[in-house]
């Protein structure tokens, strides 16, 4: 980018100022290069083999308020691609969030047998580790800014935004 603006100008400060445009553009930060290494090796998701055997939980943050909610949360049955969509808040603490979980998602199709979650401290930590331990339940968590392994969830994020 630099170098395409000092092709025809320049002024005391141009790289810093080039720098500073492109950290602040939505579309530049979009399609730049990562240079960065993946971290960890990646392994392939088990195949589901049945309904709601196998899902994927995210959250959808930062959203105007509505009805006293902000945030919304995801969550994505692996094998049949439907989805449930439960408005929440994002100060919602673990109790709460399971307990959304179970009302909406688990009184109808059951336990799953794994979780996928980029979710840790929310996740992790509070909601999935002891009611998961409760129940039974394998929890998987992907990494951040790793989308090729839980991509459904995030593809699925993209078309509700």
């Amino acid at each position: 980018m630099v170098e395409l603006v000092t092709r025809n100008h320049w002024w005391p400060g141009i790289m810093k100022e080039v720098k500073r445009y492109v950290e602040g553009c939505d579309q530049c930060q979009r399609i730049k290069n990562r240079a960065e290494i993946l971290a960890g090796k990646l392994w392939p998701n088990q195949i589901p083999e049945k309904l709601w055997q196998h899902i994927s939980v995210d959250f959808i943050t930062k959203l105007p308020v509505s009805k006293g909610h902000d945030s919304i949360l995801v969550v994505c049955d692996r094998f049949l691609k439907m989805s449930y969509f439960v408005a929440t808040t994002k100060k919602t603490m673990a109790e709460g969030l399971a307990r959304l979980f179970r009302d909406n998602v688990w009184k109808l199709h059951g336990l799953p047998e794994s979780v996928i979650s980029d979710r840790g401290l929310q996740f992790a930590a509070g909601m999935t580790r002891e009611l998961n331990k409760m129940l039974g339940i394998e929890t998987k968590l992907s990494m951040a800014y790793h989308p090729e392994i839980d991509g459904q969830t995030e593809r699925t994020n993209q078309e509700l935004e």
